[in-house]
Formats: structure tokens, C-alpha cells, sequence
């Protein structure tokens, strides 16, 4: 009876403990997301007599997939990750009188991620390069050009077990810009995702 009552009384303590263990984000993984992106094309127009710029937002749903993998030592996270995203972004302006659209379709990054455990959560952060297929188009001609730049964010993956885990995040992008014959398109965007992963 001693026995069983130590037994139990060493568990009791021992459980809290083994509660509060972070989870372990270790390991390759992939994700699906999905999420809203709004995206400022800022166009400006040079006739080689006058310049005028002009600049909208546009929001739009986009959708991707991501690749990553996570070390982790003790409650801090290292990683890396890249995804694919699809993003159809675009609008038409009226500058100097010429009708100009400008858009983007496939985006993609490859970011380092640090980050903490708590619990079951991982609080990261995430930076690096970023890029996109953009274009313009302007007088009956459409240059199509992949521009690079950079992305930094933030978000939390939430282990819902010892292999799935949810996500949310901010990022904002800076795409560069693409030109054309004296018009030239800076590309920025800011989004927020939701995802759904599964580690290996």
C-alpha cells in the first residue's frame, strides 16, 4: 500500500511537468495555405516630356503550398521553409491618358524562420527572398517579367498532435518592380494566411 502510494504521489507531481514539455516542431514538413493578400501597384509613367505616377490597392484571395524544415533545441526553433503561391493581382490606370494594367499572378519565397515553443505553440518569425511573375501592359504590348525582392513576417504554428499542426501569419512583400517602355510598376504587398501541415 506504501508502495502504490508513492507510485501514485510521484505521478501526481510528475504529470504537471510533462504537461508544460514544449511541443516538438522538429523535422521536414508541408503545408497548404490559404488567405487574403492585398496588393499597392504603384505605376508611374515617363513620356520622355512629363512624369506622373499613380498608385491603388488591390485585395484579392490567394492560395500555396509550403515546404519546410525545423531544429529545434530545447524550446527555440530554427528553420527554413519555401512555398508557391498563386495570387492574382491586378488593376488598370489612366496615366498621361494611356490605359495601363499591371498585375501579378505566381508568387514565391525562401525564408529562415526563428522562433520559441510555448506549449503547444511556436511563435516565429520569418525573413528572406521573395519573388513574383509580373507585367504590364501598354499599348497593345505586355512584358512579362519575374521580379525578386524581400518578406518578413510573423505568425504561430499550433500542434494539434504530434504530426498535424495549424498556422496563422502576416507577411508583407516587397516584389521590386518590372518596366516597359517608359512605364514602370513597383509591386508591394501585405496578407494573411491560414495553413494546415502535417510533419514527417
Amino acid at each position: 500500500m506504501k508502495t502504490l502510494f508513492l507510485t501514485a504521489a510521484a505521478l501526481a507531481f510528475a504529470a504537471p511537468a510533462l504537461a508544460q514539455s514544449p511541443a516538438d516542431f522538429s523535422g521536414p514538413y508541408i503545408a497548404g495555405q490559404g488567405g487574403y493578400a492585398k496588393t499597392k501597384l504603384e505605376v508611374t509613367y515617363n513620356n520622355g516630356a512629363t512624369t506622373q505616377s499613380t498608385s491603388d490597392d488591390t485585395g484579392n484571395g490567394a492560395a500555396g503550398v509550403i515546404l519546410g524544415f525545423n531544429a529545434q533545441s530545447n524550446g527555440t526553433v530554427f528553420g527554413v521553409e519555401s512555398d508557391l503561391n498563386w495570387n492574382n493581382a491586378n488593376d488598370r490606370y489612366t496615366v498621361l491618358g494611356e490605359e495601363v494594367e499591371t498585375g501579378i499572378d505566381y508568387s514565391g519565397a525562401v525564408r529562415a524562420r526563428l522562433g520559441f515553443v510555448s506549449g503547444n505553440t511556436l511563435f516565429y518569425g520569418a525573413a528572406g527572398v521573395a519573388g513574383t511573375r509580373a507585367y504590364v501592359e501598354y499599348d497593345g504590348e505586355k512584358e512579362t517579367e519575374t521580379v525578386a525582392g524581400w518578406t518578413a513576417g510573423i505568425g504561430a504554428d499550433h500542434a494539434f498532435s504530434d504530426r498535424v499542426f495549424g498556422r496563422i501569419e502576416y507577411r508583407y512583400t516587397d516584389f521590386g518592380d518590372v518596366e516597359d517602355d517608359g512605364v514602370k510598376a513597383e509591386l508591394t504587398q501585405q496578407s494573411v494566411w491560414l495553413g494546415l501541415g502535417i510533419k514527417f
